[in-house]
C-alpha cells in the first residue's frame, strides 16, 4: 500500500473543510468478508461514502463535496501549506444513529441512495460485532433504536432480480430472526459461484444464529 496526497473537501452544508486520504496503490491481501456483504481490506482502505462534518455535524455524500485542493501537490506561499487545509480534520464516517438521522433528514433523494444509506447504517451497527471472539459462544446481536426498522425497510428495497440483492435480503432476514424466509430465498438461488456463501448462510439459519459472521472461502 502506497498512500497518496490528502484531498481537502468542503462540507456542502457549511463549507467546513475535511481531509480525505488517497492511495497511489493498494491490494486486497488480508481482506475479510462478512455475511452482511461488507469487506475490509487493510491494504486497500477507502474513505467513507458518507461523511460527518466536524463543524456543523451534518452528514453529506462525500462525492457531493467540493474538492478544494490537495496537500502534497498544491502549495501556497513559499512552500507552505494553507493553514486552513493543514488544520482540517480527517473526514469521519457517521455512527449508526447518525445514519438514521440522515435518513430522516432526507439525505437520500432516490431509492438507490436510500438503499445505500440503509446498508451503510446496517454495516455500521454490525462493526462492533465483527470480532467473532466476542460472539463465539452465543447469538449476541447488535441492538439500537432504529435497527429493526432499518432492516425491514432495507428488505423491502432489495430487488428480486439482482442476485447480490437476493443474497443480501436473505442475510437481512436472518439477522431479523426470520430464518425460514431466509432459507427459502437461499434455496431458490441456483447460480454457480455462490455455493460457499449460500452454504454458510443456510447453516447459520439452521442454527438460529442471527449475528453477523465472517465468511470463509477456504473450502469453496
Amino acid at each position: 500500500m502506497i498512500p497518496g496526497p490528502e484531498e481537502i473537501v468542503a462540507c456542502p452544508h457549511c463549507g467546513g473543510l475535511g481531509k480525505v486520504a488517497t492511495l497511489l496503490s493498494g491490494n486486497t491481501f488480508g481482506a475479510r468478508v462478512w455475511t452482511d456483504g461488507k469487506q475490509v481490506a487493510p491494504m486497500l482502505p477507502s474513505p467513507p461514502a458518507v461523511a460527518r462534518c466536524s463543524g456543523c455535524r451534518k452528514c453529506y455524500w462525500l462525492a457531493d463535496a467540493e474538492r478544494v485542493g490537495t496537500i502534497g501537490s498544491r502549495r501556497v506561499g513559499s512552500g507552505i501549506v494553507d493553514p486552513a487545509w493543514a488544520a482540517a480534520r480527517k473526514v469521519e464516517e457517521p455512527s449508526e444513529e447518525e445514519y438514521y438521522a440522515a435518513l430522516a433528514q432526507g439525505l437520500a433523494v432516490n431509492r438507490q441512495q436510500e438503499r445505500n444509506l440503509r446498508v451503510l447504517a446496517w454495516w455500521r451497527g454490525n462493526d462492533a460485532f465483527r470480532d467473532t471472539s466476542r460472539v463465539r459462544t452465543g447469538n449476541i446481536a447488535p441492538t439500537s433504536g432504529g435497527r429493526t426498522e432499518n432492516l425491514k425497510a432495507l428488505a423491502r428495497l432489495l430487488g428480486e432480480k439482482d442476485l447480490d440483492d437476493r443474497i443480501m435480503k436473505a442475510e437481512v432476514l436472518r439477522e431479523l430472526r426470520d430464518f425460514d424466509a431466509a432459507i427459502d430465498i437461499l434455496a431458490a438461488i441456483g447460480s454457480p459461484g455462490y455455493e460457499a456463501v449460500i452454504r454458510q448462510l443456510r447453516s447459520l439459519c439452521e442454527s438460529k444464529d442471527m449475528c453477523v459472521r465472517e465468511l470463509s472461502f477456504g473450502d469453496a
